[in-house]
């Protein structure tokens, strides 16, 4: 099921479940839809964070220093 679909419908059992209880069928169609949303949002989350590379200044300070960092490192450099 489509994402947008399944916050679609979590969102009408909320509405329907603040007039009155939902019925066993939709708790239980509700307790599956979170589990899907939070799946979802899990793989967004895991696919974003597997897309960030960690680099260590040391292994990149190949440039010429200068006075006046401009990256932050400390070495008092401008990048070319």
């Amino acid at each position: 099921m489509e994402l947008d679909k399944v916050i679609a419908r979590l969102n009408e059992l909320y509405h329907r479940s603040k007039v009155s209880p939902l019925s066993e069928e939709e708790l239980e169609e509700r307790d599956r839809l979170r589990r899907v949303y939070l799946d979802a949002i899990r793989g967004q989350v895991k696919a974003q964070l597997d897309r960030i590379k960690i680099v260590d200044v040391k292994d990149v300070d190949d440039h010429e220093h200068q006075e006046g960092c401009s990256c932050g490192c400390g070495h008092g450099h401008h990048h070319h």
